[in-house]
């Protein structure tokens, strides 16, 4: 029987050595958490951070925004399990993020879009070509709908609190 020969991918490529797409993807998933540092602090924080400082909208925007990545796990072929988990960081960071002030600071340490193009980059799968668009559409409205259900419990759930202390004078 002749040996074979086990080939481990390296996990992170340098982008010369990356399809286009995953190369603007890690760009943008820098842009959502890291872009800009934190005067004082080793910290960074993105666009994601900046736009949880608008109650719901803001949240449901980064989300929307978020699911970039997402797709771009189901085009590069990244098993249905992972792409469930990075839904769920996407929905995780919509709710809790949405609180005030605490959903702030969370949003400013959860970087969910970090965490999900490291996913993409490590379990894509080389062997096989990407997929077209036509071939990820329904999949892809699914988690629209998802993250637009999210989305607007959130602006409901935040408006009604609204509503509920203003009744409260």
């Amino acid at each position: 029987m002749p040996a074979t020969k086990v080939i481990i991918p390296e996990v992170f490529e340098p982008d010369e050595r990356l399809p286009r797409d995953l190369v603007a993807l890690r760009k943008f998933a820098y842009l959502m958490d890291e872009a800009v540092p934190v005067p004082g602090t080793r910290r960074r924080v993105g666009l994601d951070a900046g736009l949880s400082l608008i109650p719901g909208i803001g949240e449901a925007i980064g989300a929307f925004l978020s699911a970039w990545i997402i797709f771009g796990a189901l085009r590069h072929r990244v098993p249905a399990a992972r792409v469930a988990r990075m839904v769920f960081y996407v929905l995780i960071d919509t709710v809790l993020g949405s609180i005030p002030v605490i959903g702030t600071i969370f949003d400013w340490l959860f970087e969910e879009n970090l965490m999900n193009i490291n996913a993409l980059l490590r379990y894509r799968d080389r062997a096989r070509p990407p997929r077209s668009f036509g071939a990820i559409f329904g999949a892809a409205s699914l988690i629209m709908i998802v993250i637009a259900a999210a989305a607007f419990a959130v602006v409901t759930a935040l408006l009604f609190a609204v509503i509920w202390m203003a009744n409260q004078r």
